[in-house]
């Protein structure tokens, strides 16, 4: 088992450290060659505008988007709005893996981070509630009913899945409960870790 980081931009560190804890070996990609090392990928939080000039830059866009025809990635708040089909916003690339679009910073700016519990599906995850944080967080809008909805906020949906891919509003590395990690590896390998 291996699992990629995409180390561009953003709180990629924080995600090495969680996955450590759970005894899953991890290396961070910032190229083709990179990437091709590794079974799945994490598009950490940061800037989606960002990520995106770094993505043209380092040429990965296409690249991307061939490897998540067979292999899964976990998008994570500017990592979700990367994967999505549309952000609304011609600074970001979308490469439109999940079906579903992104409303960037819908939870306001930085300054109006906060944290919450959030609303899990319970015969998903066999617990209700979970600890998210915030961090100018995009909201998930139009989702298709190919996706399924694993978690809410007041009413919103904060973490969607579909067949092969994860996606999260929220950031799981700020927080010390590894059940979204877990989950994922459950989802990428087939068995529990």
């Amino acid at each position: 088992m291996k699992v990629g980081i995409l180390a561009l931009q953003g709180d990629y560190k924080l995600h090495k450290n969680a996955l450590k804890k759970i005894d899953i070996q991890c290396i961070y990609v910032r190229t083709y060659k990179d990437l091709l090392k590794s079974d799945c990928l994490i598009l950490p939080g940061g800037e989606s505008t960002t990520i995106s000039l770094f993505l043209k830059k380092y040429d990965l866009v296409k690249s991307l988007k061939d490897y998540s025809k067979d292999n899964s990635l976990f998008g994570v708040c500017a990592g979700s709005v990367i994967m999505s089909m549309n952000s609304n916003d011609e600074r970001v690339v979308n490469i439109k893996i999940i079906n579903m679009e992104t409303k960037r910073n819908s939870w306001g700016r930085q300054i109006d981070s906060f944290s919450d519990e959030i609303d899990l599906v319970t015969k998903i995850f066999n617990k209700k509630k979970y600890n998210g944080t915030f961090p100018r967080a995009p909201e998930f809008v139009n989702i298709d009913k190919s996706c399924e909805i694993l978690a809410t906020y007041k009413g919103s949906p904060v973490l969607v899945r579909n067949h092969r891919h994860l996606v999260s509003s929220f950031h799981p590395e700020l927080d010390n409960d590894l059940l979204l990690y877990k989950y994922y590896m459950k989802m990428v390998y087939g068995k529990k870790v």
